[in-house]
């Protein structure tokens, strides 16, 4: 009994050794793509309207393109997580409020950070969405010109420090910064014209594939529209299981009829792809 649990204290030991070894190689290697500065990404804007219009165009795409998912319903940021495990990772203010971003950015700022995932001294957005690159310059400006005028809110959150896990994580591919995926001198996306088209789907479907790919066609094959729309918005599949959670039901729920039959046709138009094996 003394020799298999001496075995099994070497193996554990063994096994706890070669993890911390693997951490001090890996740590460096993720830390380094965290840090990493894209002072060179092209300086651009877009033209940002002013008006109610615009702004309520633009609280929409704040809903819809998920940037209320993560820094929360008003904008205001919240932390989430302040261990030693995970570090201190609070999503920013983007109001203009003590301690938000909204004062001091430019114009080429918030084109630079959404559309780039680049902070203004070139450092990376650390979990900024990369298919915010094939947002449009019309969805872009208003959003931004929304972004500009929403009421400010107050906050202090401590600044960023990674724990372990996060360059670990990073190095072995599980967390990609945005900026290293996006083509940076790609030509920006023309929108179609807003409507229930495959081409308006197509281009929506941008937000879908942050966690579906196109095997969702095939899912979707013996699906009706209205249960396409009844599942986005009240998380109810056809069955009449429950899925999701509030945040999606929020997120998408705010989808209006146009985006979802877009949306609908352009599933309809692919050939429905093989499930993975």
């Amino acid at each position: 009994m003394r020799k298999i649990m001496k075995w099994i204290g070497i193996v554990l030991g063994s096994l706890i050794g070669l993890a911390l070894l693997a951490g001090l190689v890996l740590y460096p290697i993720g830390l380094e793509k965290l840090t990493r500065s894209y002072s060179d990404i092209p300086i651009e804007t877009v033209d940002i309207p002013t008006g109610p219009a615009a702004a309520a165009r633009g609280r929409h795409i704040a809903i819809v393109w998920e940037c209320t998912k993560c820094h929360s319903e008003n904008l205001s940021g919240k932390l989430f997580s302040d261990d030693l495990i995970m570090g201190t990772i609070p999503a920013a203010n983007l109001t203009s409020g003590k301690g938000g971003v909204a004062a001091s950015y430019t114009d080429v700022d918030w084109v630079r950070a959404i559309r780039h995932g680049v902070k203004p001294n070139g450092q990376v957005e650390i979990y900024m969405y990369d298919y915010y690159s094939t947002m449009s310059d019309r969805d872009l400006g208003d959003l931004i010109a929304y972004l500009q005028q929403i009421p400010p809110v107050d906050s202090n959150y401590p600044a960023m420090q990674f724990g372990p896990i996060v360059p670990i994580a990073t190095a072995v591919g599980l967390l990609t910064p945005a900026a290293e995926l996006i083509d940076h001198s790609a030509p920006r996306p023309t929108e179609p014209v807003p409507g229930a088209t495959v081409e308006y789907g197509k281009y929506l479907s941008a937000i879908c594939f942050h966690c579906h790919s196109p095997n969702l066609a095939s899912k979707l094959e013996k699906w009706k529209q209205d249960d396409f729309v009844n599942a986005v918005r009240a998380g109810v599949l056809p069955d009449g299981k429950k899925f999701g959670h509030a945040k999606f039901l929020k997120t998408f729920g705010e989808m209006n009829d146009t985006e979802l039959t877009a949306l609908w046709l352009y599933w309809q138009s692919l050939s429905p792809a093989k499930p993975p094996k």
